[in-house]
């Protein structure tokens, strides 16, 4: 038996049947009022049906509708129709399913809120005009936050996932928390690596106390931020140290931010070495695993190949591999993997700057939304073509729905 086929028992108790996972990738397949619609449905049982039994992690479930990171993203909030959560549940058949839960922050695009919010006032995120300058959070709209975080957990229990993972990584709210770049408060939400953790591990604490035992909480944590004066691979050590102590079941290792995109490979200061155009971030899993201790570590980002699967498996210090892009343009993967396929390199874009990385991020969330609409994925679509979608389309979509979903915040609470 490979590394890859064996079997792995989670802290909660969950039991994957291998080492192979679904990582999160945003579906923006939502209906107006940010509800779970019959396209998650087609989706997740495709994933499944590719998945052989393994974990599926789903994308960006918002905490806060009034900030999102796309305009179609489901929102866990109180308004949540708990009934459909559960059909998409349901659609992932014998896979387990786990909700990553996420605050965008300063990571919000000005069609879908004029005014971000983060820990700190400062610079908006430099892409292209589409973000606008954040205001600092009140440390009672912290507190807000993070109690947000608990009732998401508790929703998605209630229609019968898993488990959660909180996203710490990527630059959104909790990774902009952990960041002396953006975090430049002086309460306790700030300062040294405790200060600045205390948010992540709040909100940890949270989605723990509103579920039962046996119900998984993750957490996805960057390595670094790749950006001078940001998060560090010494700060990210700590973190592990923490969230080990507060006993969480998985920790998912990935890097960079929406301005340094690490996690798509376009960063200076990945690791180098026989695996470094592939496993991004396995130099800091390595260190994190003695930090980590007997909590499982997952390694997602640029990981394409099956003997370098198993090669991080068996000497890499990681014990789960994640696939996010490579299951967008081929769900049969990881039961492809299992049955002995190499799996192979994705196709990379030449487009500049932004407009490149846009494209390509827009070229599989394309593909994710027509595996939802029940069609197959689309190799020769042009990638500029996908990005000016996301630009139009978040614009038309984001503007339109902002009244709405204020209606929805300011409205009372609803029984899903």
């Amino acid at each position: 038996m490979s590394r890859l086929d064996q079997p792995l028992t989670l802290p909660s108790g969950l039991v994957l049947p291998h080492r192979i996972v679904k990582a999160a990738m945003t579906e923006n397949l939502a209906d107006a009022d940010n509800q779970p619609t019959v396209r998650h449905e087609r989706l997740y049982r495709r994933w499944a049906e590719g998945a052989a039994g393994g974990l599926l992690v789903t994308g960006n479930l918002m905490v806060d509708r009034r900030f999102l990171e796309r305009s179609r993203n489901i929102v866990a909030d109180r308004h949540l129709d708990v009934a459909a959560l559960r059909r998409v549940r349901e659609a992932a058949a014998s896979s387990p399913l786990i909700a990553q839960l996420n605050h965008p922050g300063r990571q919000t695009n000005r069609f879908l809120a004029s005014r971000p919010v983060a820990p700190s006032a400062g610079d908006a995120v430099p892409m292209l005009g589409l973000f606008a300058r954040p205001r600092a959070l009140e440390a009672a709209e912290i507190e807000a936050i993070v109690a947000a975080f608990g009732t998401a957990a508790a929703l998605c229990q209630d229609a019968g996932l898993d488990g959660v993972q909180v996203h710490a990584a990527h630059g959104y709210l909790l990774a902009q928390f952990l960041s002396p770049h953006v975090n430049r408060r002086t309460d306790e939400w700030g300062g040294d690596v405790a200060g600045r953790a205390r948010a992540l591990l709040e909100a940890v604490r949270a989605a723990r106390r509103a579920t039962r035992d046996g119900f998984t909480v993750a957490v996805k944590l960057n390595s670094s931020d790749f950006r001078h004066g940001g998060f560090t691979e010494d700060d990210a050590e700590q973190v592990v140290r923490l969230l080990v102590a507060e006993g969480v079941d998985l920790i998912e290792i990935s890097g960079g931010t929406y301005e340094s995109a690490a996690f798509i490979g376009e960063a200076a200061g990945l690791q180098t070495g026989p695996n470094a155009k592939q496993a991004y971030f396995a130099a800091f899993a390595r260190r994190a695993r003695a930090a980590a201790g007997d909590v499982p570590l997952m390694l997602t980002g640029g990981i394409r190949t099956r003997s370098v699967m198993e090669s991080l498996l068996t000497d890499g210090g990681v014990d789960l591999i994640g696939l996010g892009r490579p299951v967008a343009i081929d769900p049969d993967l990881p039961a492809e993997l299992l049955a002995g396929a190499e799996g192979a390199t994705l196709p990379r874009y030449t487009l500049p700057t932004f407009i490149g990385y846009a494209g390509e991020s827009e070229w599989y969330e394309t593909q994710i939304g027509r595996l939802g609409a029940g069609h197959d994925v689309k190799p020769d679509l042009n990638a500029a073509v996908a990005a000016a979608s996301f630009v139009g389309g978040e614009l038309v979509r984001g503007l339109a729905a902002r009244r709405r979903r204020a209606r929805l915040v300011a409205a009372a609470p609803v029984r899903a």
